[in-house]
């Protein structure tokens, strides 16, 4: 019982952790939207002066303008110089330190984080363009975190209910089937309803918090041009223009995307003027808009059928589709935290229960049980390395200003060298493994891995970047063989491997959602400290006396012979199975999935979260599709045709980029590229096997040959994707790579043929 309610907690603090970083999201982007509706009106308000000459430091009235604005928005203000030294404020707004060297060169808006809170800057520009001074809004983080700190506390209430009757159900649950009665499947069950009750419970927190703020930002937008009106109004402005006032209403209702609609309101009830235009096309509203009463002067401008009890109002409307778009989107997050939180549960539950089953049996010094003990440590590993797996490219597009190489190229270059040092060090940890054990190499690789994720987040330039993940690369690759090495004399290859694929399709989903949030330099210091921490995990786990004999006990391996090298270059299967289908298949398996997605998507805005729940995607169909696959492979008589058909797949994955917008066509790309590599591994190493020179070579020479070979399309791909994208767009590129693709395997499948045989007569 206690094992399980551990395990409950543990996986409850990493739900916890994702929830607090949703709801601190949503609470900030609520905030700095309102701030943005502050700084745009002040910064309209003053744009004609200071075009027209005025200096910022003398604005007329300028104290007038920040009271306006700022009663109207809650928010202190200031008005700062070309250097963000303050000119005038309202408001607690806070002495600033010296910001001369952040402040932005554009004319877009610009977040600082500063000691105690946040400062949004507004450039205003002069009449020849230049930067005059900004606009700040200061947001205090005591006010932010207060909020944040209220909604998590309720969230955490609800969820320690749910926890307690969680533990309840499991304490029943296990003294039945102490008496014989329900199955363990229950108790899977129960922790399944509570992690579903949670989600629920935070889906409803969110998505509170995200409409609250967006009708705070419509209040706040709704006050300060009711006050703009009612100033028009008393210095004697006529609004019975309704095209022009339509105009004013869409310029101020721009700041918000289609999320928010403005209106003035006659008194019949009927619309005078609206941001946006009516009819069929006309987007449907939020119930409950805020309204805002305008001065008796406008009476006059009168509509037929004006009621005289009642007054003209403006009205800011939220919209439906966007609001439902983000509710979308926050149930989609709430359901990736669900499903990493039960995967997270299920290796812990492995962990806990072998290491209790071998405690009971006495068997914890034995080479099976440290065997069995790889998968959960394997998990945490892989899910700490592919936390970043989405951004790498993004990263480097960060650091890259300029070079000799393209910088299509330059991008992929980080994958390139991470790929490529992954082979070299597979040749290193062998030997080195044989020699010392499996202690030594599998330490140095996770020291080497949390050091170089560390390395990423500090690197200030493209090339330090580059170093960064070739570190990374090495310490993977003496990880992984390590690993493999250890557990296929057991037999827990397999096992091992799910642990593999398990922290993958946690990891990408993971991280991206903490890169949204966060950014991508905290995400680079979470998988070092995970990382860090696993270092030790070795010490415990393995033994080097013991390790060292095993290794003694092992024959060596044999080696390639020139003989047996001519041999392969000149055998047409091989050749055949070499350049048109392992290559080509794992050149576009990381030049795809690492390295054009991310950048591709990217391009077209879409969420990095989004970006995530892709490659989270496309490892669920390996991982469901490759067990199906293995059997359709292992029933057929010749594998040939199976690789060809998997190079179609891989056609139609580049092909789905000429038909279907960005993001469908990633998804549709994810999951052909899935069901492809799902195919591919069973396949290519079934179709090595049965040729002829690879059973004269040997099983193991032929399998070792065929991940070497596969390191080399992994390091090319990057870099031919990268250079593809410099010379031609998209479309092109997904046209040509399809047909590329599909005349590969067209060749592949006519020269692999099985020979005829013609026998004699009898």
């Amino acid at each position: 019982m206690a094992g399980w309610v551990a395990v409950l907690l543990c996986s409850l603090l990493l739900y916890d952790a994702l929830l607090y970083s949703s709801l601190r999201t949503a609470t900030r982007e609520g905030t700095q939207a309102s701030a943005s509706v502050a700084a745009t009106a002040l910064k309209s308000r003053m744009a004609i002066g200071i075009r027209f000459g005025k200096k910022l430091d003398t604005y007329h009235n300028v104290d007038r303008l920040l009271a306006s604005v700022g009663q109207a928005a809650g928010m202190p203000l200031a008005v700062l110089d070309s250097r963000g030294r303050a000119l005038h404020h309202w408001g607690r707004f806070p002495p600033l330190p010296d910001i001369s060297g952040r402040l932005p060169q554009t004319d877009g808006e610009t977040v600082l984080d500063l000691k105690d809170g946040e400062l949004l800057l507004a450039p205003v520009t002069d009449r020849a363009g230049g930067i005059a001074g900004h606009i700040a809004v200061w947001m205090p983080s005591r006010s932010l975190d207060d909020t944040l700190w209220s909604l998590f506390r309720q969230q955490l209430f609800f969820q320690g209910g749910l926890a307690l009757a969680g533990i309840l159900l499991l304490s029943l649950c296990l003294g039945l089937r102490r008496s014989g009665g329900l199955p363990r499947n229950l108790c899977l069950t129960v922790f399944l309803l509570l992690m579903l009750g949670n989600g629920a419970l935070a889906l409803h927190a969110v998505s509170r918090q995200y409409t609250q703020g967006l009708r705070n930002d419509a209040a706040h937008t709704g006050a300060i041009l009711t006050e703009d009106l009612n100033r028009l109004l008393l210095v004697g402005v006529s609004l019975d223009d309704t095209s022009r006032l339509s105009a004013y209403l869409t310029r101020a209702a721009t700041i918000h995307g289609d999320g928010l609609v403005l209106e003035i309101i006659a008194p019949s009830g009927k619309a005078y003027a609206s941001s946006h235009a009516a009819g069929p096309e006309a987007p449907e509203l939020l119930p409950s808009g805020e309204e805002f009463p305008l001065l008796e002067l406008a009476s006059s401008f009168s509509v037929s059928g004006d009621s005289p009890e009642q007054g003209w109002k403006l009205r800011a409307s939220l919209t439906r589709g966007p609001w439902l778009e983000r509710l979308m989107a926050n149930g989609l997050d709430i359901l990736t935290l669900v499903v990493i939180s039960l995967i997270f549960m299920v290796e812990m539950f492995l962990l806990l229960s072998r290491s209790l089953e071998a405690r009971l049996q006495g068997t914890t010094q034995t080479h099976a049980h440290r065997s069995a003990l790889f998968r959960p440590l394997m998990f945490v590993f892989i899910l700490a390395m592919d936390m970043t797996i989405s951004f790498i490219p993004l990263r480097m597009a960060e650091l890259t200003t300029s070079g000799m190489l393209p910088r299509d190229v330059l991008l992929g270059l980080p994958i390139s060298a991470e790929m490529g040092m992954t082979g070299l060090s597979v040749l290193i940890a062998g030997t080195w493994m044989k020699r010392k054990g499996a202690r030594p190499p599998l330490m140095t690789g996770i020291i080497c891995m949390a050091l170089g994720y560390l390395a990423s987040m500090l690197a200030w330039n493209p090339w330090l970047f580059i170093a960064a993940r070739a570190l990374v690369g090495l310490g993977y690759g003496l990880s992984l063989l390590t690993a493999q090495a250890y557990t296929v004399r057991d037999g827990r290859l397999a096992d091992m491997f799910a642990g593999v694929y398990a922290g993958s399709l946690c990891g990408s989903a993971l991280g991206a959602m903490l890169a949204e949030r966060l950014g991508y330099g905290p995400v680079f210091v979470i998988s070092a400290v995970i990382l860090a921490c696993l270092a030790l995990v070795p010490l415990r786990l393995l033994r080097g006396r013991e390790e060292q004999a095993d290794a003694r006990e092992e024959a060596p391996a044999a080696r390639l012979t020139l003989t047996q090298v001519r041999r392969l270059l000149t055998d047409r299967r091989f050749l055949a199975f070499i350049l048109l289908a392992l290559l080509p298949s794992a050149l576009l398996c990381v030049g795809f999935l690492n390295y054009f997605l991310p950048v591709f998507l990217k391009q077209a805005d879409v969420a990095q979260s989004n970006i995530g729940r892709i490659y989270m995607l496309n490892c669920l169909i390996v991982i469901y599709s490759g067990p199906l696959f293995a059997r359709l492979v292992g029933s057929s008589l010749y594998k040939g045709p199976l690789l060809f058909w998997a190079g179609i797949l891989s056609a139609l994955s580049v092909a789905c980029f000429c038909v279907l917008p960005p993001l469908p066509a990633s998804v549709a790309g994810s999951i052909l590229l899935g069901l492809a590599t799902g195919l591919n591994i069973p396949a290519q190493s079934e179709f090595l096997l049965e040729l002829d020179i690879a059973r004269a070579i040997g099983v193991d020479q032929a399998m070792s040959l065929l991940d070497a070979l596969q390191r080399v399309g992994q390091v090319i791909g990057p870099v031919c994707v990268g250079a593809v994208m410099a010379i031609m767009s998209v479309d092109d590129a997904a046209r040509w790579a399809g047909l590329a693709l599909t005349g590969i395997s067209l060749l592949f499948l006519l020269l692999v043929r099985p020979a005829r045989r013609t026998g004699g007569r009898a």
